[in-house]
């Protein structure tokens, strides 16, 4: 992903561009804080625009126009998913609809409206949250970092009922001395539940902080419905 600000895109259109086209999602900045993004668009994407331009009545919704989001009930609340084209981007729990758009708007520099999630994605999260099987599928982390990607990708092979320190993580990784960076990402987790960090605990038998609302003693729950508890207290 490649931050820009507004007067770089002034500036450099055509080279911002051609990241753009070349795939690579960029975000633009002002003062700091995202403002827009651009993304390249699908052939179809491009025909519902030209058919829009027309007049007709297309479906232009998506990446170039926003996310759409969708509510799990979860005996500790609703757990709320954002997905695109690329699969889920952004999921919290949150105490309303509204507040859980507020969040994902500004973590995606994007709007989010309620929608059906296509059926892959519907049956893979409820597996991953209700049945604590690996969540199956795409994940969009195009706003992630190097670093913190590849942490991610390390949680999403830990199964359920076993746990990591950070610092196996950051060994397995070839960073022995990244358990702090470790934290950082798994805190930063824009996919608690699919991406389980919830199953990263501290060396010293600690749970960890949890970056969802409930906190550790939510972590905690997590990990007693799913028979960790006692692998990690061995």
């Amino acid at each position: 992903m490649r931050l820009v600000s507004t007067a770089e895109l002034k500036n450099r259109t055509n080279e911002v561009l051609r990241t753009a086209l070349a795939g690579e999602p960029v975000v633009v900045t002002r003062h700091g804080r995202p403002v827009a993004s651009l993304v390249r668009l699908a052939d179809r994407d491009l025909d519902a625009l030209a058919q829009a331009r027309r007049g007709r009545h297309a479906d232009v919704s998506g990446a170039a126009f926003g996310y759409r989001y969708a509510a799990f009930p979860l005996p500790f609340g609703a757990f709320y998913v954002a997905f695109g084209p690329r699969g889920p981007a952004f999921a919290r729990i949150a105490t309303s609809a509204r507040a859980f758009e507020r969040e994902a708007t500004r973590y995606l520099a994007a709007p989010v409206t309620p929608g059906r999630p296509p059926r892959w994605l519907a049956e893979a999260t409820v597996a991953a949250v209700r049945r604590h099987e690996a969540f199956r599928g795409p994940v969009d982390l195009a706003r992630v970092g190097p670093f913190e990607r590849e942490v991610l990708e390390a949680l999403r092979r830990i199964p359920a009922g076993q746990v990591r320190t950070y610092r196996e993580i950051a060994c397995g990784l070839g960073e022995p001395g990244a358990a702090r960076a470790v934290g950082s990402a798994c805190a930063r987790n824009p996919l608690p539940l699919l991406i389980p960090c919830h199953r990263v605990v501290r060396s010293d038998g600690g749970l960890g902080g949890y970056s969802l609302r409930g906190g550790a003693g939510l972590k905690r729950r997590l990990l007693q419905a799913e028979g960790a508890i006692s692998a990690l207290f061995a």
